[in-house]
C-alpha cells in the first residue's frame, strides 16, 4: 500500500499547476482529488450528483442526450445504452495520450484511453460517474497498473500520463455541468 501511496503524493503534487488551468466552475484545484480511486471497486471513478431541483427527470435525460451528441465526434459509436424509462445513458468513450515533448517540442502518440460515462436521472437531480479506464492494448490494460512503481513494466511516462487523464476527465465534468445549467434560448417568432 505505502508503494501505491507514494507515486500518487508525488503525482497530485506535481500535476497541481497542471490542472488548475481546467478547473470546474464549483470547485478549486485544492478540492479536486487527483484520480479518485473507488474503495470498493479499487478503480479511478469520477463521480458527482448535481442537484437542479427545477428540472424533471426527462428533461435531464433529454439534455444529457443532447450533450453527448455535440461532445462526442461519432456519438452513435459512443452511445451504448439509453434508456429514459430507468434515466439512464452509458457512452463508451476514448481520447488520445501524448508522451512528454522532445527537444524539438514533438509530442508523439502514447495511444489511446478507453472509459465509460454513466448518466443516471432523477427529478431534480442528476448523476456522472466516470470509470473503467484502460489503456488500448492487445488484452485489457487498466489504467491503474500506472501507479505501481515497483512494477519490472512500470515507465515513468506513466505519470504523465494519469495528468492527461485526470485533466481531460475534469474538463469534461466541467462541460457537462456547464452545459446541464445552460437555459435554452427563447426563440423569438417574426410573423
Amino acid at each position: 500500500m505505502n508503494k501505491l501511496i507514494a507515486p500518487i503524493l508525488i503525482l497530485s503534487t506535481a500535476s497541481l499547476p497542471l490542472i488548475s488551468v481546467s478547473q470546474t466552475p464549483t470547485t478549486t484545484s485544492e478540492e479536486r482529488p487527483f484520480c479518485p480511486i473507488n474503495e470498493d471497486t479499487k478503480l479511478i471513478t469520477y463521480d458527482k450528483i448535481v442537484s437542479l431541483p427545477e428540472m424533471k427527470k426527462y428533461e435531464l435525460y433529454d439534455k444529457a442526450l443532447l450533450w453527448v451528441n455535440l461532445f462526442f465526434k461519432n456519438p452513435t459509436d459512443v452511445l451504448r445504452e439509453r434508456n429514459q424509462e430507468v434515466g439512464k445513458i452509458v457512452c463508451k468513450a476514448r481520447f488520445k495520450i501524448k508522451n512528454e515533448q522532445d527537444k524539438k517540442g514533438f509530442a508523439s502518440d502514447a495511444g489511446v484511453i478507453q472509459f465509460t460515462l454513466t448518466f443516471q436521472f432523477k427529478d431534480g437531480r442528476y448523476r456522472y460517474t466516470i470509470s473503467e479506464f484502460n489503456w488500448k492494448q492487445l488484452s485489457y490494460y487498466p489504467i491503474e497498473r500506472w501507479f505501481d512503481s515497483s512494477s519490472p513494466s512500470y515507465n515513468p511516462a506513466y505519470a504523465y500520463y494519469l495528468i492527461q487523464v485526470n485533466d481531460y476527465t475534469y474538463d469534461m465534468s466541467a462541460s457537462i455541468e456547464k452545459f446541464m445549467v445552460a437555459r435554452k434560448k427563447e426563440i423569438k417568432e417574426n410573423w
